[in-house]
């Protein structure tokens, strides 16, 4: 009974969404269509031997529900395609978002052990040189000239040594920090 109503109530829509020029027609094509129906419902032979007009109802029929069919498909089709949509653009921000916090985090650390690295380096050098110093003064100890010599220039080898040992470091510091940072996947 209601779905007689709400079939009822569509059809009222649709005629009076029609120009009132094509409402006869309207109203005598819905008579026909049920007529049809009515008399393809009652025999059993009209189901089993479907005369022309039955079978051209049944087309009809056919086509109408495939329509139905392909716009619920296209109707499903779209909706699917704009969540999915909706869905890249959030995962779009929240990548970006994950990697500006990435790369602040990043920079934060690199800057925090380059500030380690120059202070313990500082006090190497430091200590080194406290050391170097001392050897020095001792050298103006030492009586024979080749002796005096020979460790004077091994002193200053080690000097230079080790403070380029300093540069050298901090240097593959800063090429690391600067391969990650030129590296575009980080």
């Amino acid at each position: 009974m209601k779905d007689e109503i709400s079939l009822q109530a569509r059809e009222a829509n649709i005629l009076e969404r029609e120009p009132e020029s094509l409402q006869p027609h309207m109203h005598s094509n819905s008579t026909l269509v049920t007529q049809t129906l009515e008399r393809t419902n009652n025999g059993v032979l009209a189901r089993l031997f479907p005369g022309e007009l039955e079978r051209t109802v049944t087309t009809h029929e056919l086509a109408q529900v495939q329509t139905g069919i392909e716009f619920r498909r296209r109707a499903l089709q779209m909706a699917v395609e704009t969540k999915l949509q909706s869905i890249e653009e959030m995962c779009n921000h929240t990548l970006v978002t994950g990697k500006s916090e990435i790369r602040r985090k990043r920079h934060e650390f690199f800057a925090e052990q380059t500030l380690k690295l120059q202070a313990t380096m500082d006090a190497c050098a430091d200590q080194f040189s406290e050391e170097v110093e001392r050897r020095f003064e001792r050298l103006e100890s030492l009586h024979n000239e080749r002796l005096r010599g020979l460790e004077q220039a091994r002193l200053e080898r080690a000097v230079d040594g080790f403070y380029g040992m300093l540069d050298q470091l901090g240097e593959e510091f800063l090429g690391i920090i600067r391969e990650n940072g030129a590296n575009p996947r980080s």
